[in-house]
């Protein structure tokens, strides 16, 4: 038996005498061929494109309409983070605030679900900011620029024009697309800073102030009116600002005056703090005062504040002992105590079941 060498040997020279003779090379010469020979002839290699890179997640959100906002929301800044329905049309002959107008308004805050997370019309008085300042969430800033006055709208605000990755904590979740519906109150030009108005310009805009705030008390509009009684104070409340005696006086009683008709409207409003609060202006520079001792005790019985309300009231019957509705107060409170231990009963006994 032949070996293992010799054994592949023969079998190599059987398969070479089977196969074809081969050709010997040919060389090409491409000088000699044309373009599209040689286009041909040469290897075609096309490489795949490049897969596309990936894109951000909050890019992705950026280019499209949240969840749960309604198809007939207007994309309001093109691109998808702040959309807006508007319920009531405001003053068509209006125009919409300014970067650095001052602007009122009301607002319900509420989720995507409906559940509500914030309300200014929970609480006494309205919110107010100033346009393009970051005050407040860029979904407020630029859509409340698109209302009108007297007009009411629903911002929905993607996270990134809300309260952003994280959110507020304890109440906002991070990333959360939020519902507001805004009322446009008001609005005008930002108000100047203390320091860029003088004296008698100070009393001034005090005295026009309060007469927006009669005007607005005699049609009933007592949120207003306190907001301008308020807003008037503000300008004449620092004695160190008037420097001759005729401007301190006449600071002192626009004072006292507005102070108290920022009480009286916030007893019709039952804001019974901020009723304290604003008589304790005019008895720091008038200390017997009556009308403000009945109107801070008017409100101490409001709020339950009772032996307060005792104190003020017995000093105001001191110094008026004529006035009867300052008796017909005291008297009262009595009778105001007893409903109060009723309630505080009431409330107990329903713990307990």
């Amino acid at each position: 038996m032949p070996d293992r060498t010799a054994m592949m040997k023969m079998i190599q020279e059987a398969a070479d005498a089977n196969s074809p003779p081969v050709s010997p090379a040919k060389t090409v010469d491409l000088a000699e061929m044309d373009s599209s020979t040689v286009a041909q002839t040469a290897p075609y290699y096309d490489p795949p494109s490049p897969p596309p890179a990936p894109v951000p997640e909050e890019v992705q959100s950026s280019s499209r309409r949240p969840p749960g906002v309604p198809e007939e929301a207007i994309d309001v800044c093109g691109e998808g983070g702040l959309h807006k329905i508007v319920l009531t049309a405001g003053d068509a002959d209006g125009e919409c605030p300014e970067p650095g107008s001052q602007v009122q308004v009301h607002y319900v805050g509420t989720f995507m679900d409906g559940s509500k997370f914030d309300s200014s019309r929970d609480r006494a008085g309205n919110f107010s900011f100033t346009i393009g300042q970051g005050e407040v969430i860029k979904g407020w800033d630029e859509g409340v620029a698109t209302m009108r006055k007297g007009e009411v709208a629903v911002l929905f605000c993607r996270h990134d024009y809300a309260y952003g990755e994280l959110g507020s904590p304890p109440k906002i979740p991070a990333r959360a697309t939020l519902r507001f519906e805004v009322e446009l109150l008001s609005w005008g030009p930002r108000p100047r800073d203390r320091w860029e108005v003088g004296a008698s310009e100070k009393l001034e805009m005090a005295e026009a102030l309060k007469a927006d705030g009669t005007a607005a008390f005699k049609v009933g509009e007592w949120q207003e009116a306190a907001r301008l009684y308020a807003e008037a104070v503000g300008w004449v409340e620092y004695e160190h600002e008037f420097t001759e005696e005729q401007a301190k006086r006449e600071a002192t009683a626009l004072l006292a005056s507005c102070s108290l008709n920022e009480a009286m409207c916030s007893l019709k409003l039952e804001d019974w703090s901020r009723c304290i609060v604003a008589c304790g202006k005019v008895l720091e520079v008038d200390s017997q005062n009556v009308k403000a001792l009945f109107r801070r005790g008017s409100a101490f019985i409001g709020s339950g504040g009772f032996e307060e309300a005792r104190r003020d009231l017995k000093e105001a019957a001191r110094l008026d002992p004529k006035s009867k509705e300052v008796r017909q107060a005291y008297a009262s409170i009595k009778a105001a105590e007893a409903e109060a231990r009723e309630a505080a009963k009431a409330v107990y006994a329903k713990m307990m079941r």
